[in-house]
């Protein structure tokens, strides 16, 4: 049986393995935490998708470099079922994958889990993730880490993590009809997913939670993959511009915005976009016009980035699925005309986190050929043709 402290926290257990090079430390020389604490494990078919955020700080009083991450999978019985690691080995190492990898004394480092994806048929009970760290505080310590061996570390730390599963409670229809493209989801490198907390610039924001992090971008091509067609500066040439927007499942509408202005395009590149000047407190989470969705279970749908005047809810208004809510717009942080949406576990957009969106009535589109989906999620890359009802009043 899994040790429920494990589960609730991290396991930082400091151990000195070059006794000749370093002294063993009195206090763990990093202090690690995943966020959310115990991360969602998101099923498709014959994966395990496992995307969660790990703050690593230096609490030592010398830089370190992290030269491997050992991930080691253990089942119920506490038997380990997987071990894989990306480290300094080779001529492009792997633990490039991670980014920056040098820790001053004191500063914390936002580690996205590399090791994302696993069969379904593997236990995901217990998760430990050991950290090799080498003393890296000078040229001589710099030079000398350069020919290590991975296993060759000054201090290890481990820290365990218990994902959890997650049971939906609304039923959920895509929130658009017709054939659609999933311009990015949430898979390791989406931008949705890389939302680093310790950040400076996202703390200043009050982000404490990310409540994209099972988000999807979603638009319109044509036959031949265009977003859009002549002169990018029209938005009426996007292909997605001005499309229906359908409430996702039943609920309550919590709260709307539909007076925000949209952004435009400076040059036929797309490269440049202008933004309007709004009053202070307009659109202070930067998600232009909007509907917020309870569903009353303790789910949220989000709908962003929508036209202006085009929003057909308001608050306190009830919805059913496939409901008409608005139009795709070009509104908020939005780089280019898409709907944004999210399905989260409160109403707050920078305190709630995301959930994993499994719809139902829909197919995925392989070119000619397209495979039903009764219940699942979509990601980034897919191809979608929902088969569910949609009413444009």
């Amino acid at each position: 049986m899994i040790s429920r402290v494990a589960c609730l926290s991290a396991l930082l257990l400091p151990l000195c393995w070059d006794a000749g090079f370093c002294e063993t430390p009195k206090s763990p020389v990093l202090i690690i935490r995943s966020a959310p604490e115990r991360p969602i494990v998101e099923v498709r078919g014959s994966n395990q998708f496992l995307n969660f955020e790990m703050l690593v700080r230096n609490a030592s009083g010398f830089t370190l470099r992290i030269s491997q991450i050992e991930l080691s999978v253990y089942d119920s019985a506490h038997d380990l079922v997987l071990r894989k690691s990306i480290n300094t080995d080779a001529f492009a190492p792997s633990i490039a994958v991670i980014g920056k990898q040098i820790l001053a004394p004191g500063e914390t480092l936002d580690v996205f889990n590399p090791f994302s994806q696993f069969e379904s048929s593997l236990p995901t009970t217990e998760l430990r993730y050991s950290f090799c760290l080498l003393r890296e505080s000078n040229q001589r310590q710099h030079e000398k880490n350069q020919h290590r061996l991975p296993d060759d570390c000054d201090f290890r730390e481990q820290f365990t993590v218990c994902p959890r599963t997650y049971e939906d409670k609304t039923p959920l229809i895509l929130p658009l009809r017709g054939k659609i493209f999933v311009w990015e989801g949430h898979d390791l490198y989406a931008h949705h997913q890389r939302v680093p907390l310790s950040n400076s610039k996202v703390r200043s924001l009050g982000i404490d939670a990310n409540s994209n992090n099972f988000a999807s971008d979603l638009i319109y091509l044509d036959a031949q993959g265009r977003e859009y067609h002549d002169d990018p500066r029209k938005l009426s040439n996007w292909y997605s511009y001005g499309q229906s927007i359908y409430a996702p499942g039943a609920g309550i509408v919590l709260a709307t915005a539909n007076d925000i202005p949209e952004n435009w395009f400076e040059d036929a590149g797309p490269t440049k976009i202008g933004h309007p000047k709004l009053p202070a407190g307009k659109d202070p989470r930067d998600i232009g016009n909007f509907a917020l969705i309870d569903h009353r279970d303790g789910e949220y749908s989000l709908l962003v980035h929508m036209k202006p005047g085009s929003v057909m809810v308001k608050r306190g208004d009830q919805v059913e699925p496939g409901q008409l809510v608005g139009r795709i717009g070009f509104s908020g942080d939005s780089i280019f005309p898409h709907l944004h949406y999210s399905l989260m576990d409160g109403p707050e957009v920078f305190k709630a986190w995301g959930l994993p969106a499994y719809f139902s009535q829909f197919r995925r589109v392989l070119g000619v050929r397209s495979t039903k989906v009764e219940h699942g999620p979509v990601d980034s890359g897919d191809f979608l043709q929902s088969d569910a009802t949609y009413s444009e009043r």
